[in-house]
């Protein structure tokens, strides 16, 4: 395989793992950030985010110099041939893609695009279908204003969605169920598909709104699945019957499959809130009712607080009491805690005058930035702590957000006496039981 040059635009989770695991592969990465202070960390080696192994797939790139960092966007497109394009696109308050960091990206590449050059943008930023087609025209008009010479010669667009899990993001680029490539040109598209040749994944080639339509598919999928469990799990309570079990016997038909069929207390995260609400948004733009997905949205942030309903069952004051939650990422081996259904919990319970003590293994400085206004408003009435048990002290109750491993391990005698939901069933009811009163999620 051929070493190519490549600039990714965006050194956030996708960016960087994208960047750091193409120069892993041999490729010549620049990675382009706005943000000075992460250029220059980056520049030392050192991971800005929590993300398992892509500090050793990051040191072993630059060891080869397969990689630089910098904030200077005519050195990144005049030294590349592929320009990903990997910067948020936040939803807005309709729903919709923001897509003003992507716009942005397009127009400084556009400024150093010459009357020689041929550039292959790829946009791995999760963007609304019709989106590569627009940036075409749009591109194309800023060259024309620049005087550039057979503007539409100059560039292509491709889509090259991204399907990396936080906390596994390094394993899921290094061994791909499928890598997606969108382009009007197909040729084009199997210079794109290259890329990845050293990998050997299963390779789907399509034209360009397809290709964005299969990233909001699959996640609005499996979203879909998250809450269709937890639905199931809120009946089986009230029937008697152990929505773990159920869940496996329906996984083990391969119709189906067991993967995100574990009840809880929501899914959160940057991806799946925000492109269920971006694909309803461009639905309702093009006549369509998409009731389902309008469905699956309103089923998650109810069951965010299902744990504060089963605690008071228990408790029916919560004034003056004091909870000790355990997780506040939104998943486990991640530090990200954007729509991480411990955000309305924990608001929750201060509104219900309980005291709150938070702990978890690796999200704890995102989480005091979240918080901030809650420790400004609520002072000690919000305490963060650095070990779980110490969270537990004087504590009446406990609420389980985060299926971290160290919770799954856990010194019984420490729980006597409290009051515990299990938010992600990671314990078994029998046992937990004999020390203490134990709530979970679709188990009775």
């Amino acid at each position: 395989m051929s070493s190519k040059r490549i600039a990714v635009i965006g050194t956030g989770y996708v960016g960087l793992v994208s960047g750091a695991c193409f120069a892993y592969l041999g490729h010549k990465v620049i990675g382009l950030d706005i943000d000075e202070k992460k250029i220059e960390l980056l520049r030392k080696g050192e991971v800005p985010i929590y993300e398992p192994g892509l500090d050793r797939i990051l040191k072993r790139a630059l060891e080869r110099k397969n990689i630089e960092f910098t904030t200077d966007y005519e050195y990144a497109v005049k030294n590349s041939d592929f320009i990903f394009i990997a910067v948020g696109t936040p939803s807005r308050e309709d729903g919709s893609a923001d897509l003003s960091y992507v716009e942005s990206a397009y127009k400084s590449i556009a400024e150093y695009i010459g009357n020689e050059d041929f550039k292959i943008i790829v946009n791995k930023s999760t963007v609304p279908v019709g989106t590569g087609r627009w940036a075409k025209e749009f591109i194309k008009s800023l060259l024309e204003k620049r005087g550039i010479k057979n503007p539409e010669e100059r560039f292509e667009i491709v889509s090259n969605p991204e399907f990396l899990r936080e906390g596994k993001a390094v394993e899921d680029f290094m061994k791909p169920d499928r890598v997606v490539v969108g382009a009007d040109n197909r040729d084009v598209a199997g210079m794109v598909a290259s890329l990845y040749e050293k990998l050997q994944p299963a390779m789907l080639i399509t034209d360009l709104p397809t290709a964005e339509m299969i990233k909001y598919a699959s996640n609005s999928f499996l979203a879909t699945k998250i809450s269709f469990i937890n639905e199931i799990a809120n009946i089986c309570e009230k029937l008697g019957a152990d929505v773990t079990v159920v869940a496996r016997g329906m996984g083990l038909d391969h119709r189906i499959s067991p993967y995100f069929l574990n009840a809880g207390c929501g899914f959160g995260g940057s991806c799946f809130p925000k492109d269920v609400k971006a694909l309803i948004h461009t639905a309702k733009s093009v006549g369509e009712e998409p009731r389902l997905l309008s469905s699956v949205m309103k089923v998650n942030e109810k069951q965010k607080l299902r744990p504060i309903e089963k605690l008071l069952k228990h408790i029916p004051e919560l004034k003056d009491k004091t909870i000790a939650v355990w997780g506040l990422a939104f998943k486990p081996e991640t530090d990200d805690m954007r729509e991480a259904p411990s955000i309305p919990l924990v608001r929750k319970l201060l509104s219900l005058g309980a005291k709150v003590k938070a702990y978890d293994p690796v999200a704890m400085e995102n989480a005091k930035k979240v918080f901030k206004e809650e420790i400004k408003t609520f002072g000690e009435k919000l305490l963060f702590v650095d070990d779980k048990y110490e969270a537990l002290k004087g504590a009446d109750a406990l609420i389980l957000i985060t299926e971290w491993n160290e919770f799954k391990e856990v010194e019984f005698d420490k729980l006597k006496g409290k009051v515990i939901i299990d938010g992600r069933n990671i314990w078994e009811p029998s046992v937990m039981r004999q020390f203490c009163v134990y709530e979970s999620i679709g188990r009775v």
